[in-house]
């Protein structure tokens, strides 16, 4: 197995400055560069995710969602020819490519492109140079509020469009854009999803830099006008639909299987591929280690799938020696798989989600449950939840020690405290707890917390501002009274 050139051939890999030759772009940098010597051996196709050795198969370049038995799909990979090059390698490769403007590996989830997408041609590629967020040390709520010293935040919001939705989606649009300019039977007129806010920003805006039409169907009243106004600006045909994430999905099942427009909610599994990379990143962030344990938010279901397939991959190929166990966080309001959890995984029964603040895990019929299961089992996983009160409170919390949380980030920390409250997570296991979204998509929600305008809650972290005269003394005796000066 090759091991030789890693970190001297990488070199060469990531740039710093814009290309030469007028006119030439990154895109045609790419276009010119050699592949790996092995890279026509790497290959994947989609499978049955319940039955993936049968034999059945079909190629990512096919419009489909489901196997012939109803089930979903995954992307199944060509591990033997990927082992061509050895554990060292990939590290190597990875490393040297990561946050360079090298297209489209100065991405996050492209530097790992021979894992994600082996088939597609750079030029194809649709990136906003997506990944690579930061892993943020949780120093001060670790210590002060649960006793850790090794906490830390992925901050998966820290993205183009705000979540970590876009990882996913620069890999399916990607696909889309190969299959448009391949030509053929397929005629793929647009791109659509039902979403809660985050998925719907991701495709309208990656559509958008590949001049593809997009389409959003969201429920009504339901999400935050920061999430509302991003597929508006991006052009998108966005229809406000009188029902809840739940009937959307329906309708955008149904709306697809009639017309040419393709899916891009999280049953099609090139979404989870882009997904998984953040798991590949936080071993890579560790130096190639892995967590004791990653807190997950779980509404769909499909990141928890995607996190574990990430960090699987790794194992397997020999980057890690274990693998972290995961918990994953839902609303009490929406709460169908801590349900089945509580009940010994004996059966699964979809609920009417309520409405929660977390407003884009408000599902009651994720469409990842089997996958999520899985996960689970695989890892000793558990699930908890919390409710409306505990996940603002805990947002608020960890706010006060220089964060700025997103309401599902809350529901994680809210689970978290909970876990290591009962001794099921040690003080010194080293944690991650994955942030989906950027908690400016969510100012309404802190705004009203903080005013202490939601009825049935206490807000005991509020920090309204303080109105003051133009007096010298009114303002000193506020500082005195808050700060002691």
């Amino acid at each position: 197995r090759r091991r030789a050139g890693g970190r001297a051939r990488g070199a060469s890999l990531r740039r710093h400055a814009v290309v030469g030759g007028k006119g030439r772009t990154v895109r045609d940098e790419a276009m010119d560069r050699a592949p790996l010597k092995h890279s026509h051996l790497f290959n994947a196709k989609f499978v049955p995710f319940d039955a993936p050795e049968s034999g059945e198969t079909y190629d990512l370049d096919q419009v489909i969602y489901r196997a012939s038995n109803g089930g979903l799909l995954d992307v199944q990979h060509d591990m033997e020819a990927l082992k061509n090059y050895d554990a060292q390698y990939w590290k190597d490769l990875f490393d040297s490519r990561a946050g360079g403007t090298s297209f489209p590996y100065g991405s996050g989830v492209w530097s790992k492109k021979e894992w994600v997408l082996p088939g597609i041609a750079d030029e194809d590629v649709v990136s906003m140079f997506e990944g690579n967020s930061n892993l943020f040390w949780a120093e001060r709520f670790g210590k002060e509020t649960l006793g850790m010293s090794d906490l830390w935040v992925k901050q998966c919001g820290n993205s183009h469009t705000g979540s970590f939705k876009d990882l996913g989606m620069t890999v399916l649009v990607s696909q889309v854009n190969k299959i448009r300019k391949s030509g053929g039977n397929q005629t793929i007129s647009a791109v659509g999803c039902a979403s809660t806010g985050d998925t719907s920003a991701a495709l309208s805006a990656y559509c958008a830099a590949a001049d593809i039409p997009s389409i959003v169907f969201l429920p009504a009243d339901k999400i935050s006008l920061a999430q509302l106004v991003q597929p508006i600006a991006n052009g998108a045909t966005v229809l406000s639909i009188d029902t809840d994430f739940d009937g959307c999905m329906r309708l955008i099942r149904e709306v697809t299987a009639e017309t040419p427009i393709y899916l891009a909610n999280s049953m099609n599994s090139l979404r989870l591929e882009g997904q998984k990379t953040a798991a590949i990143e936080i071993c890579q962030q560790f130096d190639w280690d892995v967590p004791d344990w990653l807190i997950i938010p779980g509404g769909n279901l499909g990141n928890v799938y995607a996190f574990y397939k990430g960090f699987k991959m790794c194992y397997d190929m020999g980057l890690v020696d274990r693998m972290p166990r995961l918990a994953v966080a839902q609303a009490q309001n929406a709460n169908p798989l801590y349900r089945a959890y509580k009940n010994g995984w004996e059966n699964f029964e979809a609920v009417q989600a309520q409405a929660t603040f977390a407003s884009a895990i408000q599902i009651g019929d994720p469409v990842s449950i089997d996958r999520a299961i899985l996960a689970l089992k695989a890892t000793d996983g558990i699930v908890e939840e919390a409710t409306e009160e505990e996940l603002m409170d805990a947002a608020a919390m960890a706010d006060r020690t220089g964060m700025f949380n997103c309401p599902h980030t809350g529901v994680a920390l809210a689970a978290l405290m909970k876990l290591r409250e009962r001794g099921e997570i040690e003080k010194d296991a080293r944690t991650v707890v994955v942030s989906t979204a950027h908690g400016l998509k969510f100012a309404q929600s802190k705004v009203a917390y903080h005013a202490r305008e939601i009825e049935g809650l206490e807000s005991r972290w509020a920090n309204p501002p303080v109105t003051v005269k133009d007096d010298f003394g009114a303002v000193m005796d506020v500082l005195k009274q808050r700060l002691s000066v």
